[in-house]
């Protein structure tokens, strides 16, 4: 063959021998995915069968469990209320306002509450409950808009009541009451509710319409009694007879009575219960504490203090029978000691309030240790921060012995949330005390003092108008800034509020009686003030009575006997001080002076009064500088700018007095003393024209001033003009009829003029 061939051949050969392979394989790989494929639906066909025979067993087990359920649902209410209050809820709250199945909701919920008040919910009902709450609050729903019965009413109030739901239980009661009228289980969940509200009145009303059902109820009648006591109420005692009648009252009933009657007044029938209990049960340390205090009312202190050494002996704790021994062993000499501990044991025990924290204090101080009693104090005030009235006790303490910063002090650290009168009313007083040492005396700048004084009052008022020492305060600012009409209303009513006994009436009806000068209304209001109490204040009026009348050395007397009293008294020094002066006892009048200067170094007027009585002495220099101090602070003051004038005149510097004593007449156009002075500067500038204009100005301003009418007499005189002068020398006799020059010069004017 060719070699051509050949090649042929060959190639032909291998590519047959290729295709025969590789369809060898294929066979072979199409054989293993027939024998993997019917391997695996042998396996799928075994799974099915093991799946259907799962869901087979499945199906028995619930079809089981249905049926016990409904078994359950059956025969236990309490389940099917669940599944039902459960499903309905769920529903409700996932389609909301467009579910129709509120009411629903409703029974599943309440249906199965019980209709008596003393009725406990389950756990389950309670949650179901909460959740049916908060769904209506969302769909601002209401127990009217629900269209309830009376049944369902009830149900739902007492679900609301135990879940303490206000809102929801108040509506739904109040539907019940009217659904309901009478039903007891229904008034009593309207108490309950005025209870929660701390409505008195309307709690009493509901307590009134259980009694009409049940009227010998005797826990009604207790809750009844008790709720009268606490509004002060004496019909209480009727419904503890009422449980003495049925056999029913116990100790603690009598105890109660006992209360009442203490209240009423009558102190031996009061004493005769509380006896009558502690024979029954003499083991209640309650019944000795109450006995103890009947005792103390009545003033019997010594078996006041056996009663309250029984209580303790029984209960070392009872805190207000510390406080009553601390009182009455405070009142008993050398047993000071003894009252401290019984106070200091009160106090750790929070009993007695601020007059025990203050009583412990005066213990402390009274038995040497005065550190301590300060230190108690503000102990106290730390501990107690938002107790206001200790604060405003403590406050008034300060105030009282002049130590006015540390009373400010009290009164800027109340907590900001603490508002009360008494506090008001402090600060008011530091105002009217802060005015009594910066006064000038000229009524300007006391009406801007005394005007914080009154805003802090009339603050004190707007918080409770039925304080009478608010009044009162008002009462003496409206005074002391001459509106004496308002005063005296302020007055009235703090009368009204504090009773005709309170000394404080009297007296500050007094000082408008003087103001309105009524001496004599004064005088009486005086006396009667005298008979309700004693104090330094009663002399001090006396005192302004006395200058009323004219009589200042009976006034000197009065307030002398004041400030032996209270050293620190301000107005009765202030006012010995011009005593002194219209006596002409310029001397002592500096000697007090410079005393009240010392306690209140910023009061103008009394600056004012020491230059004065300076300068009465001759001591010019010390006066003219105490009239510039004056000045410097009431450039108004138009005294101190002529007096100011006078000594430049007896310095000889004239130049220097024109000034002042032109600026007071400028300020004060009547005031005779200016004129007089004016006239005075003329003299020593030999302008006899003016001066004599002056003087005759200062007459028609003042006519009794004496030494003006004898100016114009000599001036007169020494001018020869004899019938003017004889007309001034009659104007000073009869200001004085027994002046010597002046009659001895009126005798050379009429023989002068019989000459003629």
């Amino acid at each position: 063959m060719e070699p051509i061939s050949i090649l042929i051949v060959g190639l032909s050969i291998g590519t047959i021998a290729i295709l025969s392979w590789n369809l060898h394989h294929a066979r072979t790989a199409l054989q293993n995915v027939s024998d993997r494929t019917l391997v695996l639906s042998e396996s799928q066909g075994a799974h099915a069968k093991q799946t259907s025979d799962a869901l087979l067993v499945l199906q028995r087990k619930i079809d089981h469990y249905d049926t016990l359920v409904s078994a359950m649902r059956s025969t236990q209410p309490e389940v099917d209320h669940g599944i039902r209050a459960f499903l309905t809820i769920t529903e409700l709250e996932r389609n909301g306002v467009a579910s129709p199945n509120v009411v629903d909701a409703l029974d599943a919920v309440f249906s199965s509450i019980s209709l008596q008040d003393d009725a406990s919910l389950s756990p389950m009902q309670s949650e179901m409950a909460s959740r049916l709450f908060k769904i209506l609050d969302g769909l601002e729903m209401t127990v009217s808009k629900l269209n309830l019965n009376g049944r369902q009413s009830l149900q739902v109030g007492l679900c609301a009541l135990h879940l303490k739901n206000l809102k929801w239980a108040e509506d739904a009661f109040g539907a019940a009451h009217q659904a309901l009228p009478g039903n007891v289980t229904v008034l009593k969940g309207l108490e309950t509710i005025a209870l929660w509200k701390s409505d008195d009145v309307l709690r009493l009303h509901w307590l009134d319409a259980q009694l009409r059902i049940d009227p010998d109820n005797p826990d009604l009648l207790r809750s009844h009694a008790h709720l009268l006591v606490q509004n002060g109420d004496g019909e209480a005692e009727k419904d503890v007879r009422r449980l003495e009648a049925l056999g029913l009252d116990t100790p603690a009933d009598r105890s109660l009575l006992a209360g009442l009657r203490q209240r009423a007044g009558s102190s031996n029938e009061a004493i005769d219960a509380i006896e009558q209990a502690l024979a029954e049960d003499n083991s209640k340390p309650d019944y000795w504490l109450q006995y103890a205090q009947l005792l103390h009312e009545a003033e019997e202190n010594e078996r006041a203090l056996d009663a309250v050494d029984s209580c303790l002996n029984l209960d070392r704790q009872v805190g207000e029978a510390w406080a009553l021994r601390a009182v009455l062993l405070s009142m008993k000499q050398g047993r000071e000691k003894e009252a401290l501990k019984a106070a200091t044991h009160a106090v750790a025990l929070d009993c007695g309030g601020s007059q025990l924290i203050v009583l412990k204090a005066d213990l402390l101080a009274e038995t040497g240790d005065v550190m301590a009693a300060e230190t108690s104090l503000e102990k106290a005030i730390e501990k107690h921060p938002m107790d206001a009235e200790l604060r405003s006790v403590v406050a008034s303490r300060r105030l009282s012995e002049g130590r006015l910063e540390v009373a400010q002090g009290l009164l800027d650290n109340t907590p900001s949330m603490v508002d009360h009168p008494q506090l008001h009313i402090v600060e008011g007083r530091l105002h009217l005390a802060r005015a009594d040492r910066r006064r000038d005396g000229t009524g300007e700048t006391d009406q801007r003092l005394l005007g914080s004084a009154i805003e802090s009052f009339q603050a004190a008022l707007q918080l409770n108008r039925e304080m009478g020492v608010a009044w009162l305060g008002l009462a003496r600012t409206q005074r002391l800034l001459k509106n004496l009409d308002e005063a005296g209303e302020s007055l009235a009513r703090a009368r009204r509020l504090l009773g005709d006994t309170d000394s404080s009436c009297s007296i500050e009806s007094a000082m408008l009686a003087i103001d309105l000068d009524d001496v004599h209304a004064a005088s009486r209001y005086i006396d009667a003030a005298e008979i309700q109490g004693s104090g330094s204040r009663i002399s001090y009026v006396r005192g302004n009575i006395a200058i009323k009348l004219g009589d200042p050395s009976r006034a000197i007397a009065m307030y002398s006997e004041t400030l032996n009293a209270d050293p620190k008294h301000i107005r009765a020094r202030l006012n010995r001080i011009n005593c002194y002066l219209t006596l002409d006892q310029p001397l002592e009048a500096k000697d007090d002076a410079d005393i009240l200067l010392s306690l209140a170094p910023e009061l103008t007027v009394a600056v004012f009064a020491l230059a004065d009585a300076q300068s009465r002495l001759g001591e010019w220099e010390e006066a003219k500088e105490g009239f510039m101090a004056v000045l410097e602070k009431a450039p108004h003051h138009h005294q101190a700018l002529t007096k100011l004038g006078a000594c430049y005149l007896a310095l000889d510097r004239p130049e220097r007095a024109e000034g002042p004593i032109n600026e007071a007449l400028r300020l004060a156009p009547d005031y005779a003393e200016a004129w007089h002075q004016r006239g005075m500067l003329y003299l020593a500038w030999d302008k006899y024209e003016a001066a004599l204009s002056d003087f005759e100005a200062a007459i028609r301003a003042d006519g009794s001033n004496i030494e003006v009418r004898l100016q114009v007499a000599a001036i007169h005189h020494a001018s020869k003009n004899i019938e003017q002068a004889s007309a001034a020398w009659r104007g000073v006799l009869a200001i004085e009829s027994d002046h010597q020059l002046a009659r001895q010069r009126l005798q050379e004017c009429e023989q002068y003029l019989a000459s003629m």
